[in-house]
């Protein structure tokens, strides 16, 4: 099976993420600011020099990513945050990343951890970078209460592996309510990938147990270029090797979600972000989000 160039040297589109993520932290108004103050200390020198002078910044930003993708990234990484702090508040045993990319939430959020084991699964490149980084600027995570927040890391590819026999290796446990974070990579899946990991879902954890993860619509697919901020897209992750293959076709959702043994909790359209997460209570308007994801909360 021929090797992916992913799986040599590490997701090219979760560094992308991660550089919007820091550069949301820069923004001057505060209602807007991003919360990932961890980000930037994935990014080489080069673009932490450019992630601090404003005009190069936005001029990086511009050719970079699509309309609207760093708006999305920013309302997107608000709903998973709520999520990830909600279920350490509940008091989940559990919570699984899955494609983590450079995610810091274990870290962000330590103090709210009074106990959840914390499993974060990538495919091995970027894995391994991700560790190195955390090593190198001697970031550890803490004892939280009587008990140590435990963060285990555990590699996939989800394409090729069984994430049951990946997670328990690790030391999931079935049986227990869990949340799982699964952000930005349905796209990036088979259609069958995708159903088996919501099939493990469904079956290993416990009811009440919460999976969040965005998708692209099926029309993106198809080069409709009927969205906003779609043009060009498509092609641009194609072109770092990471192709889109799989998306849901607009008003299925919860269809799809009750074909696979889950109920659906929220679903947020770009215009739902907008008005959630970029829209200010004095009616101020951060920016247009593209339109090609969505985001859903399901629970089992």
């Amino acid at each position: 099976m021929t090797e992916r160039k992913i799986e040599r040297e590490g997701s090219s589109t979760a560094g992308y993420t991660c550089f919007s993520r820091a550069c949301a932290t820069r923004e001057q108004d505060e209602r807007f600011r991003g919360s990932d103050y961890l980000a930037e200390i994935f990014m080489p020198p080069l673009a932490n020099i450019l992630l601090n002078v404003s005009f190069l910044r936005k001029w990086c930003m511009h050719k970079m990513f699509p309309t609207g993708i760093h708006e999305y990234v920013l309302s997107r990484t608000r709903v998973f945050d709520h999520a990830f702090v909600d279920a350490l508040e509940r008091g989940f045993p559990q919570i699984v990343l899955l494609g983590s990319g450079m995610d810091t939430r274990a870290f962000r959020f330590q103090e709210e951890n009074k106990g959840t084991t914390i499993f974060d699964l990538d495919i091995h490149a970027t894995q391994r970078y991700k560790r190195q980084v955390l090593e190198r600027k001697k970031i550890v995570l803490p004892a939280s209460g009587r008990l140590r927040s435990a963060l285990v890391f555990a590699p996939i590819d989800f394409n090729r592996q069984r994430l049951a026999n990946v997670l328990t290796q690790a030391g999931y446990r079935d049986g227990q309510q869990t949340l799982f974070l699964w952000e930005g990579v349905t796209m990036y899946l088979e259609p069958e990938a995708v159903d088996g990991t919501l099939a493990f879902i469904r079956n290993s954890a416990a009811e009440g147990s919460i999976v969040v993860f965005d998708y692209v619509r099926a029309s993106v697919l198809r080069c409709e270029n009927t969205l906003y901020g779609e043009k060009g897209g498509y092609d641009r992750v194609a072109r770092v090797g990471e192709r889109w293959m799989f998306g849901i076709e607009d008003g299925t959702i919860e269809g799809f979600l009750t074909a696979r043994g889950l109920k659906l909790l929220s679903h947020y359209t770009p215009s739902d972000l907008e008005a959630a997460y970029l829209t200010a209570k004095d009616g101020t308007k951060f920016g247009r989000i593209n339109e090609t994801h969505c985001i859903v909360i399901a629970e089992v």
